[in-house]
C-alpha cells in the first residue's frame, strides 16, 4: 500500500473531527429553532384556549351574576320604578278565590302536552321546569308545600298584595326523562307580565311604620307562615310587553310554609344549618295553635315561633284591625273556594276556614 493510500483514512477522520463541532452546533441551533416555533406554537395554542375560556366564564359570570343579581338584597337607590308593595282591591267580595290573581284564562291546560325542560335549584322543595304545548312555561313544585301555598296566595291577593299566579293539579303526566306522572304539585306560571329584580327585608325598604307593611305581616302571623327569611322578599318590575305602569312591586314569593305550626322541636335540637321551624299544610295543627298572644304597649303579641320572629314585631293594633276589616270581606264561600283550589277534601276545607274565619275576628276585636 502506498503512502497515499495509508494517509487517507487520516484525513477522512480529520476532516469528520473538524466538521463535527459544526454540525453539533447547526443541530443544536436547528433543534433550538424547532424547540422554539413549537413552543411558540403551544403557547399560542395555550393562549386561544385560555382566550376562549376567558370568554366562555365572562359570558357565565354575566349569566350567573343576572342570577345572583335576583338574590341580591336592593338599596333605596338600586330600586327602578316606584316602589309598590299595596293595592285598594276594590270589591274583595267579588274576587275569585279558586282560581286566584290569575284567573281561570291562566290556569294550565291539562289537555295539552306538558314536556320536562330541567330542574330548578333554588329553595328546598323539589321543583322542575316544564313547558306545555300552548308555548307557556310553568315552574312545578313537589311535596307538602303546594297545596297550602296556593290557598295562601288567594287569601293574601284578595286584600290587595302582589302574589305568583300558582295552581294545584292533582295529576299530570309530563314528557322527558321517559316521562312520568306528576300528583299532587303545584305549578307557577312562568313568564306572567313581570321580571324578577332583586330582594327586600322586613328590616329596610320603603314601607317602614306604614299599614300597608304591617298589614303584610298581619296576613304573614294569620297564615301561621313560619318561613320569613329575606329570601323569599321579592321585587319584581312589569315587563315591556305586559303595558303596565313602571313600579317596583314588594310581595312574599314563598308561602309553602304555611297553614300548619310555628315551631320545631328539630329547630331546638339542631343548632346548625336551617331546619324547619313548624309544619306545612297541616290543618289540625293549624287548629290548636294560638294566634295572638295579647297587646302590650300598643302592639300585637303573635304567637309566633318560626324564623325571624323579630320580623312580626311592633304591629300596632290599629293596623291590625284594619287587616281584619279587609279580611273580614272576604266571605266564608271565598274562602271554601281558596281552600278547595288547594285540593283539600271536605273535612280540612272547614277546618281551615273556621280557623281563619276565628283569627279574622280576634283582630277586629284588638283594642
Amino acid at each position: 500500500m502506498s503512502n497515499r493510500a495509508k494517509c487517507y483514512p487520516w484525513l477522512v477522520l480529520a476532516v469528520i473531527v473538524m466538521l463535527a463541532p459544526y454540525g453539533i452546533r447547526t443541530g443544536v441551533k436547528a433543534s433550538a429553532q424547532n424547540d422554539s416555533t413549537a413552543g411558540k406554537s403551544a403557547k399560542k395554542d395555550k393562549q386561544n384556549k385560555k382566550d376562549k375560556a376567558d370568554r366562555s366564564d365572562q359570558a357565565g359570570n354575566e349569566g350567573q351574576n343576572n342570577k345572583s343579581d335576583k338574590k341580591k338584597v336592593l338599596s333605596q337607590s338600586e330600586i327602578k320604578g316606584r316602589p309598590l308593595l299595596w293595592q285598594d282591591p276594590g270589591d274583595i267580595a267579588g274576587r275569585d278565590l279558586y282560581y286566584g290573581i290569575g284567573g281561570k284564562e291562566n290556569a294550565p291546560d291539562l289537555s295539552a302536552k306538558f314536556t320536562f325542560m330541567g330542574r330548578d335549584k333554588s329553595g328546598t322543595s323539589e321543583k322542575i321546569y316544564v313547558k306545555d304545548s300552548n308555548d307557556k312555561e310553568w315552574i312545578v313544585k313537589f311535596g307538602p308545600e303546594a297545596r297550602p301555598e296556593t290557598a295562601a296566595t288567594r287569601i293574601v291577593w284578595a286584600v290587595g298584595y302582589h302574589v305568583d299566579r300558582d295552581y294545584f293539579v292533582r295529576s299530570v303526566h309530563i314528557e322527558g326523562r321517559g316521562g312520568f306522572e306528576a300528583r299532587n304539585v303545584r305549578f307557577k306560571q312562568r313568564h306572567s307580565g313581570f321580571k324578577e329584580e332583586g330582594l327586600w327585608t322586613w328590616e329596610a325598604n320603603p314601607f317602614l311604620g306604614t299599614r300597608e307593611l304591617n298589614g303584610l305581616k298581619v296576613l304573614m302571623a294569620l297564615l301561621n307562615n313560619w318561613d320569613l327569611k329575606y329570601d323569599n322578599n321579592k321585587i319584581a318590575r312589569p315587563d315591556k310587553k305586559s303595558g303596565e305602569h313602571d313600579e317596583a312591586i314588594f310581595y312574599v314569593a314563598d308561602l309553602g310554609a304555611t297553614f300548619g305550626t310555628t315551631g320545631s322541636l328539630a329547630r331546638k335540637l339542631i343548632p346548625i344549618g336551617d331546619p324547619p321551624a313548624g309544619s306545612k299544610g297541616d290543618p289540625a295543627g293549624f287548629a290548636k295553635q294560638p294566634f295572638i298572644d295579647g297587646v302590650k304597649n300598643g302592639t300585637v303579641r303573635f304567637h309566633y315561633k318560626g324564623k325571624d320572629p323579630s320580623a312580626l314585631q311592633g304591629v300596632p293594633v290599629e293596623h291590625a284591625r284594619w287587616m281584619g276589616g279587609l279580611l273580614a270581606q272576604i266571605s266564608d264561600k271565598q274562602l271554601t273556594d281558596a281552600f278547595r283550589a288547594a285540593g283539600w277534601g271536605d273535612a280540612d276545607v272547614t277546618t281551615l276556614t273556621g280557623v281563619v274565619r276565628g283569627r279574622i275576628q280576634q283582630l277586629q276585636n284588638l283594642k
